[in-house]
């Protein structure tokens, strides 16, 4: 029986390049839901076999569904721009130039978005007797520079459009994060937060961890997360 078996999407994959430079082995399986062959993941609430194949088959089950939604809306300078108080930080600064939204109105966007991946989430977690966790997606990387030198998906829109500020993206994390965790405790998922000496004194994500991208972590911050789900098995 392998250690434990990572579902979800990309920010698998720090982690599986973190397990490959280690030396890999059978100890763990990475299934990355982008691939073909376990789409649609979910149809009729009934999950795809080859999921369902896999799991049951380790101690320890963990999620990385999802993760990125708070970039979806919140990566960009949006045409009106906006900021928000954050509901758990209240004393953040904020934008006054920028038009202030209820962060009601953000989470139930967010709250959306994400319905899907926890739609899966949840027929995981029906379909394994054992424990289950959920990792935190990585903090945003606060510098505007390396995503613009590292755009992505997002290369024309930065162009056209900007980075937006990175404590509102960071807000936008934190949001995001809420959900996920209020959703865990509701299906009786594990939630681990993000590695603490992976986030600088403002909570976001040290540059010893930046993947070439905009939003994923890189094998160094997988070796960190990998620790905490060894700890945990």
């Amino acid at each position: 029986m392998a250690t434990f078996l990572c579902i979800g999407h990309s920010h698998i994959g720090a982690l599986r390049q973190a397990w490959h430079q280690q030396g890999g082995g059978p100890d763990a399986v990475f299934l990355l839901l982008n691939e073909p062959q376990y789409q649609p993941a979910l149809h009729e609430r009934q999950l795809h076999p080859a999921i369902l194949e896999q799991l049951g088959k380790a101690a320890l089950h963990v999620s990385l569904l999802g993760g990125n939604d708070h970039s979806m809306i919140g990566m960009l300078n949006h045409p009106r721009r906006f900021d928000f108080v954050l509901p758990e930080a209240p004393g953040l600064p904020v934008d006054e130039t920028a038009e202030l939204l209820p962060a009601g109105l953000l989470r139930a966007e967010l709250a959306r978005r994400i319905a899907p991946h926890l739609e899966v989430l949840a027929a995981c977690r029906a379909a394994v007797p054992g424990r289950f966790v959920h990792v935190e997606s990585p903090p945003p990387i606060p510098a505007a520079a390396h995503i613009e030198a590292h755009p992505g998906v997002f290369k024309d829109l930065i162009a056209e459009r900007g980075v937006s500020p990175a404590l509102l993206r960071y807000k936008l994390w934190r949001l995001h994060a809420a959900l996920y965790q209020e959703s865990c405790a509701r299906l009786g998922v594990e939630f681990l937060a993000a590695p603490p000496e992976m986030q600088d004194e403002q909570g976001m994500m040290v540059q010893l961890a930046w993947n070439p991208d905009p939003t994923h972590g890189n094998h160094i911050y997988g070796r960190h997360v990998l620790a905490q789900l060894q700890a945990l098995a």
